[in-house]
Order: structure tokens, then C-alpha cells, then sequence
């Protein structure tokens, strides 16, 4: 309930940086990190870890607290993240600094994107800046993957953002639906081919 209560606040807080309606569900943690091999030597990156939901299921799975990495804009969240993974390494940024933020902060090479930004509702000039910020970070080999909501998967700038996706790193693998989300949601996953 502590979750969901700084996740509402934030909400009203600034309502334009929260995309999502609550912290994503046990459910749809495990669906973001299912098949997820990180080791050592390798880097994940979270982008806009929130209130930590998917950060938890991404922890179980961590070899070394240095395989981790997260990129969160609200400094509340920071905050809250840090004390409550206290061996985890989180900075207050955004993500279209990421390839700066990780050339700087991350101990290892990217092998893993786990994204909770809210493509589907972000400005345009803002998603394509993220993007690009992805082509520095994509090395061959490496996986991108998101989540979008049901409801919202058909809108324009959901249909957009999932098409330059497979137009520059192939097509996406889908999940079935995760319906034990407040929305249901399904997950989308980009393997970067080797050239």
C-alpha cells in the first residue's frame, strides 16, 4: 500500500512524468524479467524504475548489486528506490541522457534495456530523443524490453513507436496478455541481431 500511496502522490505531483495509473503488478514484473540471463560482467538498465516494482523482480535475478543500473527523473522516487534497495545504484536523470548517464554510471557493458516509460504518451520530440539515446546504447546482441497497456497498444503513438522499433532492430516478440495488471498490459521484446 506504501507503494501504490508515493506512486498516487507522484501522480498529482506531476501528473505529465507519470505514465502509468499504479506501480506494475508481481504479475507484470515477472513477465519483464522472464528469460532475463543477466551475469557478470554484464550491465541492465532500468529506465524510470518508479517506485521500484520491476526493480524488485529485476533484484532477484542480479548476480552482483553491479549488474544494475537505473535511470529515474523524479528525485522522490530516487529517493524512496535508495533506501529501499540501498546496495542498488540509481541516478536522478532522464532518459534522453541515457547513453551519457550509463557511459558514466554503469560498472559493465549494457546487455539489457528494461524500460517503464510511457511511450505511448510521451511527446513525440521527447520519444524520438529517447531513441535515439537507444542506438548508442543497443549494442549487437543486446535486448530492449517494455510494457504497454492493453487499452493503449492501438493508439497512433503506441502503432508508431512499436514500428520504428521493428523497423530498426526487427520485430518485436509480444507476451500473451498480463491481465492481473491494473491495466492489463502485454510486454515487448526487441533482440538486437548481431551485424
Amino acid at each position: 500500500m506504501s507503494e501504490i500511496f508515493h506512486f498516487v502522490k507522484a501522480g498529482f505531483r506531476n501528473p505529465l512524468h507519470v505514465g502509468a495509473l499504479m506501480p506494475s503488478s508481481p504479475a507484470l514484473a515477472r513477465a519483464m524479467v522472464e528469460g532475463l540471463e543477466i551475469k557478470p560482467g554484464q550491465t541492465v538498465l532500468e529506465l524510470g524504475p518508479g517506485t521500484g516494482s520491476l526493480t524488485q523482480a529485476l533484484n532477484d535475478r542480479l548476480p552482483h548489486s553491479a549488474c544494475y543500473l537505473g535511470i529515474e527523473r523524479d528525485p522522490h522516487f530516487v529517493a524512496l528506490l535508495q533506501k529501499r534497495f540501498s546496495h542498488l545504484r540509481f541516478v536522478t536523470g532522464d532518459a534522453v541522457n541515457a547513453a551519457h548517464i550509463s557511459d558514466k554510471h554503469a560498472e559493465w557493458p549494457i546487455k539489457y534495456i528494461i524500460s517503464g516509460l510511457p511511450f505511448a504518451t510521451l511527446p513525440s520530440q521527447v520519444r524520438m530523443a529517447i531513441l535515439e539515446n537507444l542506438t548508442h546504447l543497443l549494442a549487437p546482441g543486446s535486448v530492449f524490453r517494455t510494457f504497454q497497456y492493453l487499452h493503449a497498444s492501438r493508439i497512433p503513438q503506441a502503432m508508431a513507436f512499436r514500428q520504428y522499433m521493428n523497423d530498426r532492430y526487427g520485430e518485436a516478440t509480444r507476451s500473451p496478455v498480463v491481465l492481473r495488471n491494473i491495466p492489463p498490459a502485454y510486454t515487448y521484446t526487441w533482440h538486437i541481431p548481431h551485424s
